[in-house]
């Protein structure tokens, strides 16, 4: 696969998700003390499709148009956000919140894979293989630097580990899904998706959990956040990324998460980084450069040599 450029926006819609995100795993962490985990995923997505209708009615945004774009919002918003949405603040009450944004880095693995099936013009090369590679360790490096390792063994259980693999996988089948129907608009696939996923979440919300009771300000609050920026902001952003970029591009995203997670504590809460993070910090970025081609082997040039002097 040929290397598309990269405009200075495209990274920064980067950084705005690797951040927001970043930001989200604390979040839900907080908010499982007040809400049972398909109400935090109903609420917070059906905040952010009345936030994105509102916003299309403004804009002009249209609804999605025939059977496919109908059915791929279906799907997306189903199968690759609400779903994903639910088992993670499932799987978060039994592990930590650093071993959560671990799994986020199998994304773009589950995307290369995906890829080789239904996107072969973002087939995997060595050189992207490498860097996927790279950007792993060095995620494991993070999480492993900050003391996981303990409560990870602590806190080990097979279930939370399946259902964070389903819902990364559902992440990574977005990105086909989307990759697929270019020929709609990034606004209109998000209002379509999130109307979707707050359907889908609530209905599952209602038949399985009860009623959420005797919620402070607090918890109110880290689900609002959740839905503003996490959910309706991002998942604007996200989508004019996967249009303007690809698939692969928006995935590199889930090496920067458990490292912006850590950031946010060591600000926030003072929490000192090892010389392990470091090593892990330095092989993420390594890991993105060489997939998106930033380092890129340089060819040997012929030298070049004078024509022999005439006989």
């Amino acid at each position: 696969m040929t290397t598309q450029s990269r405009t200075i926006g495209d990274w920064i819609f980067l950084l705005f998700l690797v951040l927001v995100w970043g930001s989200s795993f604390a979040t839900i962490k907080f908010a499982i003390d007040y809400f049972t985990p398909f109400w935090i995923a109903a609420i917070r997505l059906t905040i952010a499709a009345i936030l994105m209708i509102l916003f299309a009615f403004w804009r002009g945004v249209s609804l999605p148009k025939g059977k496919k774009q109908w059915l791929a919002c279906a799907v997306m918003g189903s199968l690759g956000t609400a779903m994903p949405f639910m088992l993670i603040n499932y799987a978060s009450q039994y592990i930590p919140s650093s071993i959560a944004g671990l799994m986020m880095a199998t994304v773009p693995i589950q995307v290369m894979l995906l890829s080789l099936i239904f996107l072969p013009a973002e087939r995997a090369t060595p050189i992207r293989l490498l860097g996927l590679l790279c950007g792993f360790l060095g995620v494991a490096a993070v999480i492993l630097g900050n003391g996981a390792e303990e409560t990870a063994a602590a806190a080990f259980s097979l279930l939370p580990f399946i259902l964070l693999v389903i819902a990364t996988g559902g992440y990574a089948s977005n990105g086909m899904i989307s990759r697929n129907v270019l020929e709609m608009p990034a606004m209109t696939k998000s209002l379509g998706v999130l109307i979707f996923a707050s359907i889908t979440a609530t209905i599952c919300a209602l038949i399985f959990e009860p009623l959420p009771q005797s919620v402070p300000i607090s918890g109110w609050s880290a689900v609002i956040y959740l839905a503003i920026l996490p959910t309706w902001a991002t998942t604007i952003v996200l989508y004019r990324l996967l249009d303007n970029t690809t698939a692969a591009f928006v995935a590199q995203s889930n090496y920067l998460i458990p490292a912006a997670s850590i950031i946010f504590g060591a600000i926030l809460f003072g929490e000192r980084l090892a010389a392990l993070q470091f090593v892990g910090f330095g092989l993420i970025l390594f890991g993105v450069a060489v997939s998106e081609g930033v380092i890129r082997r340089r060819r040997k040039k012929k030298r070049q040599y004078p024509p022999p002097p005439s006989a």
